[in-house]
C-alpha cells in the first residue's frame, strides 16, 4: 500500500446519510486528510475522523503531528492507540486548528503498527455547501 490521501465527506442536511469516501492504508505509511474544493477549508470544530484496525493480532498507533504554520506551532503532536481489530472515532474540542494544521490546510497522521486501517472522515456543512 501507499501514503493515503482522504478528502473530508459533507454531512447531508437532510438527516440522510451519505457515503463518506474511504481510504485504506498499512503500516508505517501517512494519512493525509483534507478539504474537498466545495469546503475550501477544513473545520477542526466539527470534524470527525473514523479509523478501523483490520488487524487480529496488532494495534496500531496514530501519530498526529503539530501543524507547521500557526502561533501553535511546536505546540505538541497526539497519539492514540487503536485495539486489536478496533475502532476509534477522533474528533471534538482537543482537535484544534492552530495545533494540527499544516500550511496546506491539511492534517496528516503518521500510523506505526501491523495494520491496515480503513479511514472515514466528516465535517459539518456550511451554509455555502
Amino acid at each position: 500500500m501507499a501514503n493515503g490521501t482522504l478528502k473530508v465527506t459533507t454531512v447531508a442536511l437532510t438527516g440522510v446519510a451519505g457515503t463518506a469516501a474511504s481510504t485504506t492504508i498499512a503500516s508505517s505509511e501517512t494519512m493525509t486528510i483534507s478539504a474537498t474544493t466545495a469546503q475550501s477549508s477544513l473545520d477542526l470544530n466539527t470534524l470527525m475522523v473514523y479509523v478501523a484496525n483490520a488487524s487480529s493480532t496488532a494495534s496500531v498507533t496514530l501519530s498526529l503531528g503539530a501543524g507547521d504554520n500557526f502561533s501553535e506551532i511546536g505546540q505538541g503532536a497526539y497519539s492514540i492507540t487503536v485495539g486489536t481489530a478496533a475502532s476509534v472515532m477522533i474528533g471534538g474540542q482537543g482537535f484544534e486548528s492552530a495545533r494540527f494544521l499544516d500550511s496546506n490546510g491539511a492534517i496528516v497522521f503518521t500510523q506505526t503498527g501491523a495494520g491496515p486501517t480503513t479511514w472515514l472522515a466528516w465535517q459539518e456543512p456550511r451554509a455555502t455547501e
